[in-house]
């Protein structure tokens, strides 16, 4: 017991005598594992959010402007054997009537009434909504029915989710790249910590060292430091890993869907848990591997 009340005291002098880089090195940390563990939720709720919509993905049909019933009843036909080989779910077909009222019902149509003022059903393309089976099926279903006859053009929702997932994986490297910067940083300024601390008591350790102590107990308290501030720092981290998730789930709640790609964009509770532990324990790993490198060669102890 004697022992551990020694690490404790030595540890506490430890990070008061150089306060100043301490509360940066917690700081740092704390950045670090809020960035690391923000960026995980976002991939994490974004790839929740791509699973529903995928799993409901739609294709249409757009059918040229006059096309006869010969064609939209092969077209019909062709659908049906596809439903038969379980290659789509369901389809359903818009007449020009039908087209016009999802017209309507457009966002930027019901801010410009106007654009309705000498548009009628029939200047609409007649189309067939496709509800697949496999989303992975999507491009090849649409080459498939893109060069069948009265067909104007095949519109797949991967050529607008695509660029999204694009800008969200650009996205993840920054993020990531920033996070790996300041986990540099956070360990420098530990590192330094430690160091300094173990210059300032060279002569004690010196002492201490010809009494017979080892070199085990001369640098537990060096070590106990770092995973202090680690902790500390995670600690932080794991309050605004909640935070992060009450962000961006009021983000894609605001928005009302208006992205596509943010419906179904859900974090819970334990996902800020899980990701939030992850982070105060490795925050302890980086706080106690600092300290082993501040001490690595620095003196002879």
């Amino acid at each position: 017991m004697s022992q551990v009340g020694y690490f404790i005291r030595e540890t506490l002098i430890s990070l008061r005598r150089n306060v100043m880089m301490t509360i940066s090195g917690i700081i740092t940390i704390a950045i670090c594992a809020t960035i690391v563990t923000g960026s995980l939720l976002f991939i994490r709720g974004n790839d929740r959010a791509a699973a529903e919509q995928r799993a409901g993905v739609e294709l249409e049909i757009f059918l040229k402007l006059g096309v006869g019933q010969g064609e939209i009843r092969a077209l019909q036909a062709s659908l049906d054997e596809s439903k038969t080989q379980q290659r789509i779910r369901a389809y359903r077909f818009l007449d020009n009537n039908a087209a016009f009222e999802v017209f309507k019902s457009l966002p930027f149509v019901k801010a410009e009434p106007t654009l309705l003022t000498g548009t009628k059903p029939t200047d609409l393309n007649q189309s067939f909504r496709v509800n697949l089976q496999q989303p992975k099926d999507v491009e090849t279903v649409a080459k498939q029915y893109q060069a069948r006859p009265g067909v104007f053009s095949v519109i797949t929702p991967e050529r607008f989710i695509r660029p999204y997932f694009k800008n969200i994986d650009r996205m993840r490297v920054v993020m990531l790249g920033t996070a790996i910067s300041l986990l540099i940083a956070s360990m420098f300024l530990v590192v330094m910590t430690v160091r300094l601390a173990t210059y300032a008591r060279r002569r004690e350790i010196e002492v201490m060292k010809l009494v017979g102590a080892s070199n085990l107990f001369v640098r537990v308290p060096f070590l106990a430091e770092g995973i202090v501030q680690g902790l500390i720092g995670g600690g932080m981290g794991f309050g605004l890993t909640f935070a992060a998730r009450s962000l961006f789930n009021g983000f894609a709640t605001q928005s009302g869907g208006a992205l596509l790609v943010l419906k179904g964009f859900n974090l819970t509770n334990g996902d800020a848990v899980f990701l939030g532990t992850a982070g105060l324990i490795g925050s302890a790993v980086i706080g106690m591997l600092s300290a082993i490198i501040g001490l690595w060669r620095f003196l002879d102890v």
